[in-house]
């Protein structure tokens, strides 16, 4: 990250220049702005004004860089952002700013500790650094990227001080904050841990705006303490000594360092706005951000009751460990996934086959080698189909914890996957649940079964516009899970669902089915329950056997 800067260009000893420079960035050339206020941050640092005028510099600054910044991480948020790839650098340069910003506020702690202009905003200091230092490490949920070492050991170190000082529990004038434009140390170290415990890795790239957003609106009510004897061990807490996020208390070694994170008054605060919610008030009245709307703020808000309010549960499906070396074929994308479910390149079926000239020739020079009580198919172009191994971590019965550490194939959050699981003789359709990349490349990635073994085959749109030769495309059916309470249902390329749409259904012949309600809706599918337009010409129904 040590990124070369042109030359500061004035003197960051003279408070009026550094305020000038500020004064005119071009806002409409983001880059331009984050390059010349990297650049004033670093000449500050090296040559400061006085600790006042310094401090004032700062909180000029604040308004420009959350826009630029906010701008420029567009590039890259909210989709998995592979190390060493063309926008790895638009994320360093993103949080190296946010360093050096927290640097800065530090620093003017430093130098006008014993002055009483800066004793007296000591509370506010220690609050940028803390905001600072935790944008450094939300940026990297964004990206879906692993938090590098030494990051969470200096926002703590950055409470630690407030504590040691006695202002941490201190309100400041936060105009940043679009919620209270007010904000205490300790409740800009509960948003960090807020967003933490919210499963960012897990989110949709507009549920992590959201989850970011909110961890800023209810940390208002959370509260960090001291943990002793007497405190639930499966409450959620930090050890400000140590380099990790939030963990079950009872996971900590005991020591003086330990905070849990106080819910009572955010539990209440949340039953409020659900059931304001589910009254029928809007999610901007009740402090959700203008962007909420439901239902998926409702459908956000509760699944972040458990983690943020109820203390640590064990999972509703246990991991199981898996044998050492165990590994899975994974394949992406419906063409691919077509054919390893089925065992069998997709063919286009007779009856929608327009065929050219030379296919007729074709026909005809070999039409002794044509079996004229087969229905005639002709095959697609071949392609030659890859899977790629990837360990597996643990597994539950409810999906797998996956880890690739070389490059591969990219994937997104939600995207549908063919996994062939260790000791399974079938392909299974699985789902993106959450991934982060490592620092060295690697990947982590959890993924969820989609109950039932999956039967390829294919599908077409039907209506007075649609050709007869209108060709099918790749899907799948999965079977109705009665124990499961999982309908019949069909797995679609995404924007293929419409209620009440009648589609050409091909298994060996064809069927017309009818979509009833999208049960899921992923990066790359849908998953859609159905009903047969004339159940009597049903061909046999997939088997439900868990091919496990």
């Amino acid at each position: 990250m040590n990124m070369p800067v042109p030359p500061l260009g004035i003197d960051s000893r003279d408070p009026q220049q550094c305020m000038a420079l500020v004064a005119a960035l071009p806002l409409t050339r983001p880059a331009r702005v984050q390059e010349s206020l990297t650049t004033l941050l670093q000449g500050l640092a090296v040559a400061p004004p006085p600790a006042a005028s310094y401090l004032q510099i700062l909180e000029m600054t604040r308004p420009a860089m959350a826009f630029v910044q906010e701008s420029l991480a567009a590039r890259y948020a909210g989709r998995p952002l592979v190390p060493g790839s063309g926008e790895d650098d638009s994320l360093d340069r993103v949080v190296r700013l946010w360093n050096l910003m927290a640097n800065a506020y530090a620093q003017v702690a430093s130098l006008g500790g014993d002055r009483a202009e800066i004793q007296s905003r000591l509370a506010l200091i220690c609050q940028r650094c803390v905001h600072y230092a935790g944008k450094r490490i939300v940026e990297y949920y964004s990206a879906r990227r692993e938090v590098p070492k030494g990051h969470w050991s200096d926002l703590f170190g950055y409470y630690a001080s407030a504590e040691e000082w006695g202002i941490a529990e201190q309100p400041v004038a936060e105009p940043l904050n679009e919620f209270s434009h007010s904000q205490s140390c300790a409740q800009a170290l509960a948003a960090v841990l807020l967003t933490e415990l919210g499963n960012p890795y897990s989110r949709s790239p507009r549920e992590l705006g959201w989850l970011v957003a909110w961890s800023q609106r209810f940390s208002l009510f959370a509260e960090l303490l001291s943990a002793d004897s007497q405190t639930d061990p499966r409450a959620y807490a930090v050890d400000l000594a140590a380099d990790c996020g939030p963990r079950p208390l009872q996971f900590l070694t005991a020591g003086p360092g330990l905070r849990h994170l106080a819910t009572a008054r955010l539990t209440a605060e949340m039953h409020r706005v659900a059931a304001q919610l589910k009254a029928k008030s809007a999610p901007a009245e009740l402090g959700l951000g203008e962007t909420a709307f439901e239902p998926y703020a409702g459908r956000l808000l509760v699944s972040l009751f458990r983690p943020w309010c109820v203390a640590s549960n064990p999972r509703r499906f246990q991991r199981h460990a898996v044998a050492a070396g165990a590994t899975a074929e994974v394949c992406h994308g419906f063409e691919a996934i077509h054919y390893f479910v089925s065992g069998a390149e997709f063919v286009q079926p007779a009856h929608v086959r327009i065929y050219s000239r030379k296919e007729f020739e074709t026909i005809a020079t070999f039409r002794h080698q044509v079996d004229p009580g087969r229905p005639l198919h002709v095959q697609e172009a071949q392609v030659e189909y890859a899977t790629e191994k990837w360990e597996v971590a643990d597994e539950s019965i409810s999906g797998f914890r996956l880890h690739r550490s070389g490059p591969g194939e990219g994937i997104q959050h939600g995207q549908l996957l063919g996994i062939q699981a260790p000791g399974c003789e079938r392909f299974l359709l699985c789902v993106v649940s959450w991934l982060m990349y490592e620092a060295s490349g690697g990947l982590r990635a959890g993924v969820r079964v989609l109950p039932g073994v999956p039967e390829a085959v294919s599908v077409r749109r039907l209506g007075p516009a649609v050709s007869h030769s209108e060709p099918y495309v790749r899907a799948f059916r999965l079977p109705e899970m009665p124990a499961l309470k999982e309908p019949a249902c069909l797995v679609l390329p995404k924007g293929w669902f419409e209620p009440e749409r009648v589609l050409d259904l091909y298994i060996e012949r064809t069927l017309e089915a009818r979509l009833e309600n999208a049960l899921d809706q992923g990066f790359d599918f849908e998953r859609v329950s159905y009903a047969l337009a004339h159940p009597a010409q049903a061909c046999e129904p997939a088997r439900a056997e868990s091919g496990r």
